[in-house]
């Protein structure tokens, strides 16, 4: 998958996490879309991140699928799906810094003064060195381990607000009625990878545009050798003869061997121009080839496989990150939603009074435990009933789901022995038995502090522990 398959995956999951009422999407669009596609996966195939091939394919097929199905249904769905877009280069960027490149390597090419050509007038060595330093930069900063997500992630959200801000305010189409809007959600999701795509992307482009730079210098060495004749020579207060010598050939000589060409050495004493004389300037034509070559081989070459190892490296690094973005809730709630069948499960509700609003809530947290399509069977224990009820029970399936109110203070002899008793009916009746316990925190809404809610879930999953399976808090939505 390439960058807009990400893109049209991570709108879709921003759409769902942000319209999690199905104001925009319907639920059974969604369950449609995921009975399509979802080609046998099911919420137990789910470990953990990152996405696997098969769950990426998934997410892939299912977004094609709303692409191609849903997304002209609702204008109001048009609207924000077009709106959902994340910073990224353009091309034009690319060829205008390209063209300026070419053009100043062609100005920075100028043969001396004249009809001369002036081997030390030319700035190579230090282009040379210049690009050195750059490309074992660059090369080290390629082969560094990528940080993690969790590290460094940070300043590219950073990044990613400063060029595409994430709002604060909720539009008005209503999209979303708790938690993040869509905007927020999927900038949260898609801002740090498209901002380390531009980056990467970015240094790739200047790679080219140092290549570029060096193929405009032979250009230009060319172009104006085409239309003058000119003659080689060279003059230094630094270098002797013999000095030059030297210098020339270990400049030259990679190229001159590995390119096949001429490289006369013996030539530089008389090309040596002292006082304003030259005793015999040398064609200019063959230090023109080693010029060309010596570029060629050193900068065009190198900077372009950086460039594309540069690019080889961004879809790895992106492809890494993207796969674990939190993928593990989303696809088992989504893969869920199509699950159960008309499996019966069983709620057993301890001491607490079970208004319609109790039920609906307990009623969604086990289809999104189970599946969406289960069928719930809602049982009431009484206070101080316990074993009579445990006496009595005879269950029908093999799972089974007991709610406690969180705001209760849990007790060895009561709920610890409750769900003990009733695994051991369970497992007495059923091959294999599933206990899970719902802690009810309907009735606290927004009352308990954080760190008071974590301290009584603490002491629940304490005494709990063992005895149940799993354990799930349920309360109602935005809470």
């Amino acid at each position: 998958m390439d960058w807009n398959d990400w893109q049209s995956i991570l709108r879709w999951r921003a759409l769902e996490e942000g319209d999690a009422d199905g104001a925009i999407l319907s639920e059974d669009r969604r369950r449609e879309a995921t009975g399509r596609t979802r080609g046998g996966l099911t919420a137990d195939d789910v470990k953990g991140d990152p996405l696997t091939d098969r769950e990426a394919s998934f997410l892939h097929k299912r977004s094609q699928w709303l692409e191609r199905e849903v997304i002209g249904w609702s204008g109001s769905l048009v609207r924000i799906m077009d709106r959902l877009h994340t910073v990224q280069g353009r091309w034009s960027w690319a060829l205008i810094g390209w063209t300026a490149a070419l053009a100043a390597g062609y100005g920075l090419s100028g043969l001396g003064q004249e009809s001369e050509f002036n081997l030390l007038a030319l700035p190579l060595v230090g282009v040379l060195l210049w690009n050195a330093v750059v490309m074992v930069l660059s090369l080290t900063w390629e082969l560094w381990p990528a940080p993690q997500a969790s590290r460094g992630s940070s300043m590219l959200e950073w990044l990613a607000q400063r060029v595409s801000p994430i709002t604060t305010e909720r539009p008005s189409d209503g999209e979303t009625l708790t938690g993040l809007t869509v905007d927020q959600r999927f900038a949260m999701l898609a801002g740090p990878p498209a901002m380390e795509r531009l980056q990467r992307r970015l240094r790739a482009w200047m790679h080219i545009g140092a290549a570029l730079l060096a193929l405009g210098s032979i250009t230009g060495l060319y172009a104006r050798g085409w239309s003058q004749e000119y003659r080689a020579v060279w003059e230094s207060t630094l270098l002797s003869e013999a000095g030059a010598q030297k210098f020339f050939g270990a400049l030259f000589g990679p190229a001159a061997k590995v390119l096949n060409l001429d490289l006369p050495l013996a030539d530089l004493p008389q090309m040596h121009r002292t006082q304003g004389q030259t005793a015999a300037p040398a064609p200019a034509l063959p230090w023109i080839h080693l010029y060309a070559g010596t570029l060629f081989l050193f900068i065009i070459v190198p900077r372009c496989g950086l460039a594309g190892l540069t690019l080889l490296r961004a879809r790895m690094v992106l492809r890494r990150r993207l796969r674990k973005l939190g993928w593990r809730t989303y696809l088992k709630r989504t893969l869920r939603a199509v699950e159960g069948g008309q499996e019966v499960i069983t709620i057993l509700i301890h001491a607490t009074d079970a208004t319609p609003m109790h039920r609906d809530v307990w009623a969604r947290g086990v289809r999104e435990r189970f599946g969406a399509m289960i069928e719930p069977e809602m049982i009431h224990i009484p206070l101080g009933d316990e074993d009579d009820f445990v006496a009595a029970w005879k269950p029908t399936s093999s799972k089974v789901v007991i709610i406690f109110n969180l705001a209760t203070t849990p007790e060895q002899e009561v709920q610890r022995r409750l769900v003990q008793d009733l695994h051991q009916s369970l497992i007495t009746h059923q091959r294999e038995a599933e206990i899970i316990v719902l802690l009810d925190a309907t009735s606290i809404g927004n009352r308990w502090s954080p760190d008071k809610l974590a301290s009584r879930e603490k002491l629940w999953t304490d005494m709990l522990e063992g005895a149940a399976k799993e354990i799930i808090i349920a309360a109602q939505r935005g809470h």
